[in-house]
């Protein structure tokens, strides 16, 4: 991935020269449930940060709202503004367009850095949430040293993101592919891609919240009321999380089995779940496992936690070399 220009409409083989230390980044993070934004700098210190609901009646009515949401962060900025790096929910392509994603199949293929760059005059990095928010844990926390490190980032989806030998790995368009949609239970829900039983379809944010709300019988509550619940020894979301992290153990002992990672981190609103899910996912991982793929691999929690993927949008835009 290259940065695009504010006179391009395409990627070009730009060389932005040295950037100050003290230089930050517009970071964005277009999820399917919320959008992000914050300024962040090469040490990943955050400010300005701020979400709306990832809501429009257009892709090109969403980006009206981040592009009014980022000039208000280039005025609010104490420091040099380097360029924009956003993070996209799904497939993205070289010219920074979502290619597919079916939860925002009415962002697909919309030019989302040539519209930030034009509007913004400055160079725009868009590459795919997952990615971004495994760069961000190879940098800034526990796949620092690693080198085969695969990250799990459990959101609204669950993206799937590796580094290897200090590069991204890119399988298909763009990334890994769909490996959050690995198979874990053939008998499963229906899933948003079209397929049963995938590991987005058992335990992303999302679907854990909808199934607590059925559980509780709140149809308001949101993945941070079972986290909470959790705290508090609540039965039913210590149980849902524990489950959850079954089907956790299992995509991870399944990515391990092709991909050999010295280490698998649990990232996004996902790693928030505490002990009650990372428990339970490790013990799977274990009864699940190949012998050898565990002699090599690790599951743990990540260190960025929810802000993985504002802060490995910047970082990727800091180090082009990782990409």
């Amino acid at each position: 991935m290259t940065p695009v220009s504010p006179d391009k409409e395409s990627t070009s083989q730009m060389n932005p020269g040295p950037m100050s230390e003290a230089a930050a980044v517009i970071a964005i993070d277009i999820g399917g449930g919320s959008t992000k934004l914050a300024l962040v700098n090469r040490k990943g210190a955050i400010s300005g940060w701020h979400s709306f609901k990832t809501v429009a009646s257009s892709g090109a009515a969403l980006l009206e709202r981040v592009v009014a949401a980022s000039r208000r962060l280039q005025t609010q900025a104490e420091q040099p503004i380097a360029g924009i790096s956003a993070a996209v929910a799904g497939f993205v392509t070289p010219q920074g367009e979502l290619e597919y994603n079916p939860n925002l199949p009415w962002l697909e293929r919309i030019p989302i850095a040539a519209i930030l760059a034009g509007e913004l005059g400055l160079d725009v990095l868009v590459d795919a949430d997952s990615n971004a928010a495994c760069v961000a844990e190879y940098i800034y926390g526990r796949g620092r040293g690693s080198e085969r490190f695969l990250c799990l980032t459990g959101g609204t989806g669950l993206g799937v993101g590796m580094m290897v030998e200090g590069k991204l790995l890119r399988i298909a368009h763009g990334c890994m592919g769909d490996a959050g949609h690995v198979i874990v239970s053939p008998e499963g829900p229906a899933c948003s891609c079209g397929g049963h039983g995938c590991a987005e379809a058992m335990l992303s944010t999302a679907v854990l919240a909808k199934r607590y709300a059925e559980i509780i019988g709140c149809k308001d509550a949101g993945f941070r009321a079972i986290v909470e619940d959790a705290q508090s020894n609540k039965p039913a979301a210590l149980e849902l999380l524990k489950e959850a992290g079954y089907w956790l153990g299992i995509a991870s002992a399944s990515l391990a089995n092709i991909f050999f990672p010295d280490r698998i981190a649990v990232a996004g609103g996902l790693s928030q779940a505490g002990d009650a899910l990372m428990i339970s996912a490790q013990a799977s991982f274990r009864s699940h496992g190949g012998q050898l793929p565990l002699t090599k691999a690790s599951l743990v929690r990540s260190t960025t936690g929810e802000h993985a993927t504002l802060l490995g949008a910047a970082a990727s835009f800091f180090h082009p070399e990782l990409l």
